[in-house]
């Protein structure tokens, strides 16, 4: 099965007061936490493609050594300041160029989700070949969240700041959950507080 992990790095950071993502934490910016397990991850999956999509061009810059390195291929989406429907739609795009046969979306303001977390998400979805699925904590629904190909068409026909929950809600029978018993790994960056 070909997967392709999508790294969505492209938000407005509206609530945060600046760019989240490039906002240093620990040593390095926001968004490289998270993509630097991931990385690991797609290293050991022969199957797995990383793709980073963002509407930053300090990101992509950054970024510039690991693609040259082949861990990696980023997608610019200058449309995304317009909302989320515009990165995965960017995201969709291209991981059909590579022929997905899923996509995993990770979001880049998750700063404290664990490698090994996120590495039995993916291989659990990928075992049971799963037409959907996302992550669950205290009967919360979160990201990250999983979409086979048949649901990419939907995926591409999103608009404005709906993501892909709306596609989970309406297909919840087939959405495949997996248990995070740790809240702290799961919580967004919205707000400087949230550090």
């Amino acid at each position: 099965m070909r997967v392709t992990i999508l790294y969505l790095a492209a938000g407005n950071s509206r609530r945060f007061g600046e760019n989240k993502l490039l906002y240093p934490l620990d040593g390095k910016a926001v968004y490289r936490h998270l993509l630097d397990r991931l990385a690991q991850i797609a290293g050991r999956h022969e199957n797995w493609e990383l793709l980073v999509v963002t509407q930053y061009e300090r990101i992509l810059e950054e970024l510039a050594p690991l693609v040259k390195a082949g861990r990696l291929q980023t997608v610019f989406s200058p449309d995304s300041e317009k909302g989320i429907s515009y990165t995965i739609r960017a995201g969709i795009e291209a991981a059909e160029k590579q022929n997905a046969d899923a996509c995993a979306c990770f979001v880049a303001d998750q700063p404290y989700l664990k490698e090994e977390t996120a590495e039995r998400f993916l291989e659990s979805m990928e075992r049971q070949k799963a037409p959907l699925g996302c992550v669950f904590c205290g009967g919360e629904s979160g990201n990250p969240a999983w979409f086979s190909k048949p649901y990419f068409s939907e995926l591409k026909e999103l608009s404005g700041d709906c993501g892909g929950k709306k596609v989970l809600k309406r297909h919840w029978e087939s959405v495949i959950p997996f248990r995070v018993e740790a809240a702290w790994e799961l919580k967004d960056l919205d707000r400087k507080e949230d550090l």
